[in-house]
C-alpha cells in the first residue's frame, strides 16, 4: 500500500486503520497481506499489514467527507483534494500491523525479486503481494515468518 510517510507511520503505530483510496483495480489479488510502502521522500517498505475489509461508500456532504477524514486520520482538506470530483471513496479496513526494523529501499526490492525469484516488480495499487514475494521481503529485513 502506497502511502505517504506520515500515513505509513500511523498506520505501522497501529493509530490508522483505515485507508482510503479513490478508486481500485479491476482486479483484486486474493491475498489479505499488503505491505506498507512510504512514498517520497523515504520510497521505502517499512513493514505489513492485513486487509481486513474493503468498502466502497458515497460521499454526499460535507458530513459524509468529514466522518471519513476523521477515519482516516486526516484532515478535511486533505481529503478534499484527494477525493476532488469523487462521488465515492473505498475505504480499506486495516489489522495487524508489523514494522520492519529495517526499511527496504523499492529499489533494493525489485533487485532483490529479480534475483531470487527471477521476475519483474510491479507492485499493484494495494502492494498487495503473494507469498513467494512477502517471504523475500521478509527476509531482506531481517523477520522471521514464525513471527506471524
Amino acid at each position: 500500500m502506497s502511502v505517504k510517510p506520515k500515513f505509513a507511520n500511523l498506520i505501522l503505530d497501529g493509530v490508522k486503520n483505515v485507508e482510503v483510496r479513490r478508486w481500485l483495480p479491476g482486479t483484486i489479488l486474493r491475498e489479505r497481506t499488503c505491505i506498507v510502502y512510504a512514498s517520497s521522500p523515504l520510497c521505502a517498505v517499512l513493514g505489513e499489514v492485513t486487509i481486513e475489509e474493503i468498502k466502497k461508500v458515497a460521499i454526499q456532504s460535507e458530513e459524509d467527507l468529514a466522518e471519513i477524514a476523521e477515519l482516516a486520520k486526516a484532515s478535511e482538506d486533505e481529503l478534499r483534494r484527494y477525493l476532488e470530483g469523487r462521488d465515492h471513496a473505498y475505504l480499506i479496513t486495516l489489522d495487524g500491523p508489523v514494522r520492519y526494523p529495517n526499511p527496504l529501499p523499492l529499489e533494493d526490492l525489485r533487485r532483490l525479486i529479480k534475483e531470487r525469484l527471477n521476475m519483474d516488480f510491479h507492485p499493484n495499487p494495494l502492494f498487495r503481494v503473494d507469498q513467494e514475494v512477502l517471504n523475500v521481503v521478509r527476509s531482506a529485513v531481517g523477520v522471521s515468518d514464525r513471527l506471524f
